[in-house]
């Protein structure tokens, strides 16, 4: 059975790691792509097999222009850029990489933290600008301060671990609530109300499911300690743009670092204003983010947390894996 495959949103970083991991794959066919699958559809649909990033849309939409497609790689953990019930009536497989930077992305965390906290990019970017002066660049100590973790799953624990290496003491936030772990690591299990009324430094760190949209919003952001700062490594929906910005005027949150922010895919060209198919939440989000984007109290990266050799290695890695078994179930 000849099986065609099709990497799309392939990014430079990750082309050296899947040009030498498709060597292993016994199959012919196989195309790299830089674009996303929607904006190649012509191309993809000659694929039995296709691994995407999350910015590749596989909805129902899309999954109709693909006929022959009978399995979805993901390169990435989460998968709610692909329809999985729609995948499910056309038994089309999904596989996702469960594991591969628990760790990365508990270290980026802790990255942003220390950046936020001790004001490091103001500070640089002060020095670029030809002064030489620590005036106005005075942060905090994480030291003896209490770190708020919501989800306490791989990379929650070790944001955790790195916590309490730091001298803080860390509560944590976990819809099954595991008191043997919360013993073994060192924290105290609490409730999202009680971890935002308490906690010196919020750092969230659950899936974008229907359940956690906006999670942190207008209504419970405003319960954060005057002067607090909240983190977001998981993904955007999970907060709300808009109070993250009323926050930061009000002087409820004194700083904010985000790696991830709502409508990611938009805010790359601010000329998608423009198209027809901007709703009006849409365009919130994408002003929310310019509004966030030119403060000196919020710093954001582009979705960047995982990004390390070694983990986009693993990332790349697992998927061939996950694509050699469907190969071979499928013979």
């Amino acid at each position: 059975m000849d099986i065609k495959i099709g990497f799309f949103g392939v990014k430079s970083w990750e082309k050296e790691s899947i040009v030498d991991q498709i060597t292993r794959l016994p199959v012919y066919g196989v195309g790299i792509f830089e674009e996303e699958v929607q904006d190649k559809l012509d191309i993809a649909l000659e694929y039995d097999v296709i691994s995407t990033f999350i910015y590749s849309d596989l909805s129902k939409k899309v999954l109709d222009k693909l006929p022959k497609l009978k399995m979805v790689a993901a390169r990435s953990t989460g998968v709610d850029h692909i329809d999985g019930v729609e995948c499910q009536k056309r038994k089309i497989e999904v596989k996702n990489v469960p594991e591969y930077g628990s760790q990365t992305v508990a270290e980026y965390t802790v990255a942003l933290m220390m950046a936020l906290t001790k004001k490091i990019i103001p500070a640089h970017q002060s020095v670029e600008n030809g002064e030489f002066s620590p005036e106005g660049l005075t942060g905090i100590d994480v030291f003896g301060k209490t770190l708020g973790v919501v989800g306490v799953g791989k990379i929650g624990a070790n944001v955790v671990k790195l916590g309490r290496g730091l001298g803080m003491k860390v509560i944590g936030v976990e819809k099954n609530a595991d008191e043997a772990m919360a013993k073994k690591h060192g924290f105290k299990n609490v409730d999202l109300e009680t971890c935002l009324k308490q906690a010196d430094i919020v750092t969230l760190h659950v899936p974008s499911i229907p359940q956690t949209y906006h999670l942190i919003n207008k209504k419970n952001i405003g319960l954060m300690k005057k002067g607090s700062y909240l983190i977001n490594t998981c993904r955007g929906p999970v907060v709300e743009s808009a109070a993250v910005v009323w926050a930061l005027n009000k002087g409820v949150l004194a700083g904010a670092a985000l790696d991830v922010v709502e409508e990611e895919s938009r805010v790359e060209n601010i000329s998608v204003v423009l198209t027809d198919d901007t709703k009006k939440a849409d365009l919130q989000d994408i002003l929310s983010f310019h509004l966030l984007r030119d403060r000196d109290d919020v710093i954001i990266t582009p979705h960047n947390a995982f990004n390390t050799r070694e983990a986009v290695g693993r990332i790349v890695a697992t998927t061939v894996d996950n694509i050699l078994e469907f190969v071979k179930n499928s013979r």
